[in-house]
């Protein structure tokens, strides 16, 4: 039995007649971990278009230093970023459930959706976060190039020889 048969065996140990079907897995089951990846997708923090957040929306305030003295009693000393999912919006200022917050030397300290009323006047300014596509793109595009490469170097036909019928050999 020559290798192109071989991979053409199905899953009960009989011949598949339809050589079609194995690629066509093979980038079902691309796609679908593509998918999956896409759905962790990759994030990144953007300058807040609307003049203030809107409910429902994951944030990050940056903090002025008076701020962060003023709310230190709440969420800790020397407080630079506040990241949380807003709740409300109201003349008081913004009450986040807070997720996360990170000093001015760079550590960062999880919460678990605390609320938090944050002053107006603590707040230097406000980013959003939103989904990346390029990022999200660029590592999809290298996860699926190393399924492929993984693919093939376990002796998976490429998807130029035309679904292992070819391709030259020795022509057993």
């Amino acid at each position: 039995m020559s290798r192109a048969q071989l991979y053409q065996l199905g899953t009960a140990g009989e011949l598949d007649t339809h050589p079609a079907k194995a690629p066509a897995r093979w980038w079902a089951g691309a796609f679908v971990a593509l998918f999956m990846f896409g759905l962790c997708g990759c994030y990144t923090y953007r300058p807040l278009i609307a003049p203030e957040p809107v409910a429902g929306t994951r944030v990050s305030a940056e903090l002025t230093e008076e701020g962060s003295r003023d709310l230190s009693g709440k969420i800790g000393p020397a407080v630079e970023h506040v990241e949380g999912e807003v709740l409300r919006v109201d003349s008081a200022g913004i009450q986040l459930s807070v997720l996360q917050v990170e000093g001015f030397r760079g550590i960062e300290s999880d919460w678990n959706g605390e609320p938090v009323l944050i002053p107006r006047t603590a707040v230097a300014g406000w980013q959003q976060r939103r989904f990346s596509v390029g990022g999200t793109g660029f590592v999809g595009g290298l996860v699926l190039g190393g399924l492929y490469a993984m693919y093939r170097l376990l002796g998976g036909p490429g998807i130029f020889q035309g679904g292992g019928r070819g391709g030259g050999g020795s022509g057993e």
